[in-house]
């Protein structure tokens, strides 16, 4: 039914997903582009010693670990709301993958942005290392706080690199790990780009409506991916809408304009 890749007038592009539905609304099928033809989406869960098994809570959770997982893919985007466990998610498909021997090490990157609308707080004091700690703070509730992180730098699986010091680099075996993507310029998301070396993946994760400063809204680098490499082979993207995280959290899509 399915296997041409195209329904009707549409053509897929290339590692495009598609959640089929009946006429009663009722999922059916969960679908992705591949190698010019529609082939199903099987049901996957993660595992690792940090985080345990986790299973996807919703659809797009799963085409999300299905991309996650995908060796031919290498550069991946997760957009979604807060809560839509995009860090969590790639977190613990990073260290199933590690520990499986794929790659080697995380290479952990955060814009250095404060939040829209807060003052800076300034220069931080403290060796490198610690002004950089707090950028690994969506990483310390996931595997056990800052202990936790502090044992994956001390066996080398988690490395931290600010993009300030970037230029220049290339990372072998590793998964480059880009959170709160949506704080980054086209110039700056060619550059993360390049630092992409043998046997490494770039995974970003961004919720495009909590941009951090006006120039992004005007000139955003995730946004221009999508727009510029979605249906090459070599990339992949997924939109997860619903927030996870409480149904008090979820509260805060309402102030949305």
């Amino acid at each position: 039914m399915y296997t041409s890749g195209r329904i009707g007038d549409y053509l897929f592009k290339e590692n495009e997903y598609l959640i089929a539905k009946n006429e009663e609304g009722e999922i059916v099928d969960k679908l992705q582009q591949k190698h010019g033809r529609l082939e199903r989406v099987p049901f996957q869960t993660l595992k690792n010693a940090y985080l345990g098994e986790i299973k996807p809570r919703n659809d797009q959770q799963e085409l999300t670990v299905d991309l996650l997982l995908d060796p031919d893919t290498k550069i991946k985007v997760i957009k979604g709301v807060y809560g839509s466990g995009k860090d969590y998610l790639m977190l613990s498909a990073a260290l199933q993958l590690i520990e499986k021997g794929k790659f080697e090490k995380i290479v952990f990157v955060r814009p250095n942005v404060s939040v829209r609308g807060l003052p800076d707080i300034g220069a931080l004091p403290g060796t490198a290392d610690e002004k950089l700690s707090w950028t690994l703070a969506p990483l310390w509730d996931k595997v056990g706080g800052e202990e936790g992180v502090e044992m994956m730098l001390q066996h080398k699986i988690l490395e931290s690199v600010p993009l300030l010091f970037i230029r220049g680099r290339s990372f072998e075996n590793s998964i480059i790990y880009v959170t709160e993507g949506q704080n980054m310029t086209t110039e700056i998301a060619k550059l993360v780009i390049g630092r992409i070396g043998e046997g490494s993946e770039l995974w970003i994760n961004a919720d495009t409506h909590q941009t951090d400063k006006k120039m992004f809204d005007e000139d955003n680098g995730v946004q221009k991916m999508i727009e510029r490499l979605s249906g090459n082979p070599l990339f992949g993207y997924v939109y997860m809408p619903k927030t996870e995280r409480s149904s008090v959290a979820e509260l805060a899509t309402l102030l949305d304009d």
